[in-house]
């Protein structure tokens, strides 16, 4: 009994009642949309049939004065039905109209009516703002989360109010707080330019023309004291987006990470409060501790339903994102400024070419000057030192995938995968394109046994996958592979070796290995290396930084094992008045937002598959209905403001479409012709059915993405 209400606890909070909330909003939405043309047409005296929630057959009603007040078995949609009505049948010349009928009213009158829905949908949306504005509700914070080499934000330079220069003037930087954009945006114009929460940030760069520069206050807290600086940024798109380069800022929560197997001591809504003893209360203060980790083992303080848990933890070792290992065996340091997307023509083995899209670096190098860089170029790794690659683990398996299905688990060493012994992550990847879903055999250590397992990887995102993240194995000194013209392929040493010793140190793992090497900059190296039952050594002259630099690498607590929840800022209204000001405002922006992404899709900023139909509404619904009702109430106010913008458009059979036809009877003083009419009202349906499908399409495609 007690599994069967954790089952109904769980369907009702996850399903049954988001369900219920969008099934209601959405009745809520039609409800005020049509009462508002319902009124109008009773105010002008127009004859209304019927007043209808939902479409298809009747299920129950009343009729009273003359109309007839129902609910239809499709909870979809909804309509007034006025004398004279009719959308599907075609007009003839000479048509008369019957007294209280839609046509026979004025011109006026009838833009009334037809205005009368796009208006309830605004004032619906204001006030369930209005009403979020006095209650109150968590936004994600105006806060950097984070910036990528080559992005803008990563570029920007920074000017200092109090005129003090230094080093920390070029980036923004994890923490910095956004006070305030300027540019010429009609949304910054008309809402103010002030942010309150970061999807201010991403809605004005998303909605900018892609050569726009926005000028951006920040605050940034320094030793204690906080520092204003302005800076000047661009736009970059990404996934069809246009963005500043500006990631999500985290919080110290743990979050719990969906869809995926993985093995972590913590556990969701576990707060991190110190590392080491050293009080933690923003997730970039880990980022110092880090540039001071060796390799030993951590200690993680955590709040767990009101107890501090301490957590051992072992730091991962990564290679330096300044630092990129070439193909031909050369490296090159430095710092990316720029990435473009370029497309090249490559020959295939049917003697036809195919567009390929490559990623193109600039690279600041340590003198200043520049270097591009194909993607092509760099030998990908997550871990090289000398030239030897380490074997890669399985830090995560997707739920529903290959692997999971067929038993392979998070920590797993793959031995082999197919005919390749200790495969790298790209090998696995070729690999796996090559048989399709014909099946592979994987090898995985496990408990220091070795298991086979027979598994087909499945196509996804046009890529065949078995569904698991890899990272380098953390745990013994293995050279999966062996960059060529690198110092370990030099000195002779194979691929598949055991790393025992450098020098006269033991070494059991490859943090031992980066350590043991930190120390001998400029001395003899002496590899000891074990190949089969085979002990053999291999010599550098001298170790200089061209070959090693301890700076190349850093240790990170948290890589990719465990997710955050987003920092969150509440924003609450003083009072009615206040309340009153800052839905409206959140109104008005919303409307232009929503205008201005039809403009980007129109210009092709952005792409058509970005866009979402009933089924990504209805998905988006329920996983926001599933947070808090006042997070659903806060989508419910966007959609009903985007959908009378979408009503008002001048697309024949909406709103939007009649309202203009009216304005060209008033100018011409008298209505179009009947064929014109019915042509008008023709490409009309097949436009809006046209639109409809394409994003019902979309919205299908993106499941279909989403699932293994």
């Amino acid at each position: 009994m007690e599994i069967l209400a954790i089952n109904i606890g769980e369907y009702w909070s996850e399903y049954i009642w988001p369900i219920f909330l969008f099934i209601a909003g959405l009745g809520l939405m039609v409800f005020v949309h049509e009462l508002g043309h319902f009124l109008v047409a009773k105010r002008v005296g127009i004859k209304v049939q019927r007043f209808a929630l939902g479409m298809g057959p009747r299920l129950f009603g009343i009729k009273r004065g003359g109309t007839d007040y129902c609910v239809n078995a499709l909870p979809l949609g909804g309509y007034v039905k006025m004398l004279g009505q009719d959308d599907f049948k075609p007009l003839k010349e000479g048509d008369r109209f019957a007294p209280g009928s839609f046509e026979s009213k004025s011109v006026g009158a009838r833009f009334a009516v037809i205005s009368a829905g796009v208006i309830m949908n605004l004032i619906l949306a204001a006030v369930l703002f209005i009403i979020i504005g006095l209650v109150g509700k968590n936004f994600v914070a105006p806060v950097v989360g984070g910036t990528s080499p080559g992005d803008p934000a990563s570029q920007a330079r920074i000017v200092w109010q109090d005129d003090q220069k230094s080093d920390d003037s070029l980036g923004l930087k994890s923490g910095d707080k956004i006070l305030k954009i300027e540019g010429d945006s009609i949304v910054l114009w008309a809402c103010g330019e002030k942010i309150e929460h970061f999807q201010d940030l991403m809605m004005t760069a998303a909605l900018a023309d892609p050569a726009d520069k926005y000028t951006v206050t920040i605050e940034r807290e320094v030793e204690g004291k906080k520092r204003i600086g302005k800076t000047e940024i661009g736009l970059k798109s990404s996934g069809g987006v246009l963005r500043f380069g500006i990631a999500l800022p985290l919080d110290t929560v743990f979050t719990k990470l969906e869809d995926v197997v993985i093995a972590s001591p913590f556990r969701e809504n576990d707060r991190i409060v110190a590392i080491d003893g050293e009080k933690i209360e923003r997730l970039w203060q880990i980022d110092k501790i880090e540039e001071k980790l060796t390799g030993k083992c951590v200690t993680v303080t955590v709040l767990r339903k009101n107890e501090t848990v301490d957590i051992p933890v072992q730091p991962g070792l990564f290679v330096s994102e300044k630092v990129f290992h070439l193909k031909d065996g050369a490296i090159v340091r430095g710092e990316i400024i720029d990435r473009n997307e370029i497309k090249v023509k490559r020959p295939q083995p049917d003697g036809k070419t195919k567009d390929v899209r490559l990623n193109e670096f600039t690279v600041r190098l340590a003198d200043g000057s520049t270097r591009k860089i194909l993607q092509d170029d760099l030998k990908v790794g997550l871990l090289g030192i000398l030239g030897m690659t380490p074997r890669v683990c399985v830090l995560f398996v997707s739920k529903g995938s290959p692997a999971e299905k067929e038993g392979v688990k998070p920590g797993d060493v793959i031995a082999a995968y197919g005919d390749q012994r200790t495969p790298t992550i790209e090998q696995i990847k070729e690999i796996s394109k090559q048989v399709k879903d014909n099946g592979v055999t994987i090898t995985v250590l496990r408990d220091g046994q070795e298991k086979k397992i027979t598994l087909a990887p499945k196509k996804r995102n046009g890529q065949f996958r078995i569904g698991i993240q890899m990272v380098a194995d953390p745990t013994t000194p293995v050279a999966a592979s062996v960059r060529p013209g690198s110092p370990a392929a030099e000195v002779g040493i194979p691929e598949e070796s055991l790393i025992t010793a450098i020098n006269d140190t033991k070494v059991g793992s490859w943090i031992d290995v980066y350590n043991a090497l930190k120390g001998l900059t400029g001395k003899k190296v002496i590899i000891t290396y074990r190949l089969g039952e085979q002990e053999q050594k291999a010599e550098i002259a001298e170790l200089d930084e061209s070959l090693f630099r301890p700076e190349d690498y850093s240790f990170r607590i948290f890589a990719g094992d465990v997710a955050f929840k987003p920092l969150m800022v509440k924003i609450k209204q003083d009072g009615v008045i206040d309340s009153l000001v800052w839905g409206g405002r959140v109104t008005i922006k919303l409307v232009l937002s929503s205008y201005l992404s039809i403009r980007s899709l129109i210009r092709g900023w952005v792409p058509l598959d970005q866009t979402a139909g009933p089924i990504g509404i209805g998905t988006i619904a329920v996983a926001v209905g599933r947070r808090s009702f006042i997070d659903f109430l806060y989508f419910l106010g966007f959609i009903s403001a985007a959908i009378a913008v979408f009503n008002f458009l001048p697309i024949p059979v909406v709103d939007g479409g009649f309202a203009v036809l009216l304005i060209i009877e008033k100018i011409r003083g008298k209505p179009l012709s009947a064929r014109v009419m019915n042509i008008v009202q023709v490409v009309g349906w097949a436009l809006l059915l046209s639109v409809i499908v394409l994003v019902t399409w979309n919205d299908i495609m993106r499941l279909v993405r989403n699932m293994w």
